[in-house]
């Protein structure tokens, strides 16, 4: 009974289970692409800027492609899933030229972005909002978990097993599809592109959202350009270290932050996310040679990431959109993400002229001014749910004490 409570409060149900496996195996193979387009660049030669780019122009392309096709939603998801590993696959065919590694990352982008929309929406409509936080969290903690694992793995077993896993693991992610039959209603769609409320750019709860999370992702994305080069050569020693702390913040705080966005709200996550990392910032545009401001940096950025995975990726436009129009909000939530990758590459020999430390207190500056928005934003976890579970934890305390003293 104990073990149905904990999995009914995740939303982990027979219906969640399915949710989470889909999502689990979409966002570690995100997450895989990533280390295998920077393992290309290092091995073959090629710009990892270029490549990454590329995946992100292909992942905006996708969903263009799957927000028109959405009416078929499970022959979507299927399609998409199975041309991801098809071409996660051809990484075994002996070939190493440019064009080769540029359609390939192209095609992992198309692939991802196909899909991703209408599973973020079929996890919307089928996730109650008040869970939405700690199952998300949980998708994250996993997916980050196993990440790290598979990088060790690699390690150990050399690139031709991450080639094998990166394909396969893509290819398992059709077992959640058929665990949900095609014929269950949830899967029918009769939505069309031009069915959708095109006023979405009136909406102005979604753009409040958007803009700060826009201006994080290209301040993360001009600040990585320096920030990579200037600790390598400050603290050669201790870069590993850095990296750690970071990714096990990032698992840490998907899950503890999503949680905490289900029982205080989503504001006060992110407002807490933007300030601590806006604060390591200003820390090391003050100390930029002192080791322990670089390890409070990290911890922040991972605790920002993991956090900001987990509302902005899964959470936050699944709240705001009218039903029906779940999956055109998750596509356009997305957009800053890999938008920012198209201005790290255009603009990457502008930001090496400016100084580390000015670039660093110009960051601080441009994160504290993305919270003005937030402030202004709506709570989308709705306030019942926020005062039921501050009376249920009032109540659950008020027994403990009655009990104490009877």
């Amino acid at each position: 009974m104990h073990g149905a409570n904990v999995t009914s409060k995740l939303g982990m149900d027979r219906k969640g289970l399915p949710i989470f496996l889909m999502l689990l195996n979409a966002f570690l193979w995100y997450y895989l692409t990533l280390d295998l387009v920077a393992h290309i660049s290092l091995e073959v030669g090629f710009s990892y800027l270029e490549l990454i780019a590329l995946h992100s122009l292909g992942v905006i392309v996708g969903g263009l492609v799957g927000l028109i096709l959405l009416r078929k939603r499970y022959r979507l998801l299927l399609s998409g899933t199975l041309i991801g590993a098809a071409i996660s696959l051809a990484l075994l065919i002996p070939i190493s030229t440019s064009s080769f590694f540029r359609w390939l990352c192209l095609g992992w982008g198309f692939s991802l972005g196909l899909g991703m929309p209408a599973c973020l929406g079929f996890f919307a409509e089928n996730v109650s909002i008040e869970q939405r936080g700690r199952f998300s969290g949980l998708v994250f903690l996993f997916s980050f978990l196993l990440a790290m694992l598979v990088n060790v793995s690699t390690e150990l077993l050399g690139s031709f097993f991450i080639y094998v896993f990166f394909g396969l693991w893509r290819l398992a992610g059709i077992a959640p599809l058929l665990i949900l039959h095609p014929e269950n209603k949830a899967f029918t769609s009769g939505k069309r592109l031009t069915e959708y409320k095109l006023n979405i750019g009136y909406d102005k709860r979604l753009w409040l959202y958007v803009l700060p999370w826009f201006i994080f992702n290209i301040v993360n994305a001009f600040e990585e350009l320096l920030l990579r080069d200037f600790v390598k050569a400050t603290f050669p020693d201790h870069y590993v270290f850095f990296q750690l702390f970071s990714l096990l913040f990032h698992s840490t705080s998907a899950f503890v932050g999503g949680f905490l966005s289900d029982l205080v709200g989503r504001k006060p996550m992110i407002i807490a996310g933007f300030s601590v990392v806006g604060i390591a910032y200003a820390l090391i545009g003050i100390l930029p040679n002192a080791a322990p401001s670089w390890f409070f940096f990290f911890i922040s950025e991972g605790f920002a990431w993991g956090m900001f995975y987990t509302l902005f990726v899964t959470v936050i436009w699944g709240d705001l959109a009218p039903k029906g129009s779940e999956e055109m909000y998750y596509f356009v939530g997305s957009l800053p993400l890999f938008i920012a990758a198209g201005f790290q590459l255009l603009f990457a020999g502008y930001v090496s002229l400016l100084s580390e430390v000015s670039a660093f207190s110009l960051a601080a500056f441009f994160l504290f001014l993305a919270v003005l928005p937030i402030l202004f934003a709506p709570e989308t976890l709705p306030e019942k749910q926020i005062r039921e579970r501050e009376l249920k934890s009032y109540l659950e305390k008020a027994k403990k004490i009655s009990e104490k003293y009877v």
